[in-house]
């Protein structure tokens, strides 16, 4: 992409109830991002569309954050041979709680994200167990591609509007953090800080998370779950070779550099790494140019992914 999208979407919030109630108006930071998802071919969101009566589905979804009629619909598309019921059932497990750390429960569900899952299989051999493919990494328009602007999130006695969320086929995979600016623009810091104590009130739902971006309509930043504030990096360029385009800021390059749904993918699938130390489990967002080349990676047998 060889130049900044025009800011065409134009779109107000209507009334919501008062918990959850944001601006009036869309910033325009924000109007540049969701531009952005608009022209690479994501499907885009208010929270005025959900509460307006359009998507009451995903009102069902603040309380679990998995949007529960897009993961079936998607799961059935790309999985044909799994049926309904085997689908509403994986549904249930992955939206119970858990009382595992939230890092493990990310480690073990980036794994499921790339190898799929193993279920029993339907037919005649029961026994016989079949893999269901979370993601469709070979035909992207088999996926469902969304970004809603102020989601909210309800878990136990916590709920918070988080300012976009990125849901393929229905799973909270990105959270960005910091757009929603008002009169006053976050500093990347402050909106880091916040974000570590979402993720202290909200794990379930974070414990799906692949990437955390930060950004204030001038600075971007992004990181993963265990990223301290250094360690949230900036993007230079779009596809590892160009420089940064004339006329685009942070978030331009950001979002060609990550967004493109075949980018997006093989980041997930090459340049996220887990480590485990004596003490802690970690998740890095490998700091190498990114580009659209297969970079081959090694995984040992505890399913920690390390460069090859």
């Amino acid at each position: 992409m060889n130049r900044s999208p025009k800011n065409t979407v134009n779109r107000t919030r209507d009334s919501v109830p008062s918990w959850l109630k944001p601006s009036k108006t869309i910033e325009p930071s924000v109007e540049r991002i969701l531009t952005w998802f608009e022209v690479l071919g994501y499907t885009v969101l208010l929270q005025s569309d959900i509460v307006s009566g359009r998507h009451q589905a995903i009102l069902r979804s603040y309380c679990n954050g998995i949007l529960s009629d897009r993961f079936c619909q998607a799961m059935q598309r790309i999985n044909p041979d799994v049926s309904p019921q085997q689908i509403e059932s994986l549904l249930y497990q992955l939206t119970a709680n858990r009382s595992i750390p939230i890092m493990q429960q990310n480690r073990q569900w980036h794994l499921q994200l790339l190898d799929g899952i193993k279920i029993n299989s339907s037919g005649t051999d029961a026994s016989r167990p079949t893999t269901l493919q979370l993601l469709d990494f070979s035909n992207l328009l088999n996926n469902d591609w969304l970004a809603i602007y102020s989601f909210p999130v309800i878990e136990g006695d916590y709920q918070h509007c988080l300012d976009l969320v990125v849901f393929i086929n229905g799973l909270p995979l990105v959270v960005f953090h910091g757009v929603h600016a008002g009169e006053k623009a976050w500093s990347l810091r402050a909106a880091c800080l916040q974000l570590q104590e979402y993720q202290a009130h909200l794990p379930k739902f974070f414990s799906f998370n692949e990437l955390l971006v930060l950004s204030n309509g001038t600075q971007s930043r992004i990181g993963t779950l265990t990223s301290q504030w250094k360690q949230f990096i900036p993007i230079r360029s779009v596809n590892g070779e160009d420089i940064r385009f004339l006329g685009h800021g942070e978030i331009e390059t950001l979002m060609g550099g990550i967004f493109d749904k075949r980018r997006f993918f093989e980041i997930m699938q090459h340049f996220l790494v887990f480590r485990q130390s004596r003490t802690k489990l970690t998740k890095k967002l490998s700091s190498h140019s990114f580009c659209t080349i297969n970079i081959p990676k090694l995984t040992n047998s505890s399913g920690l992914t390390c460069d090859a």
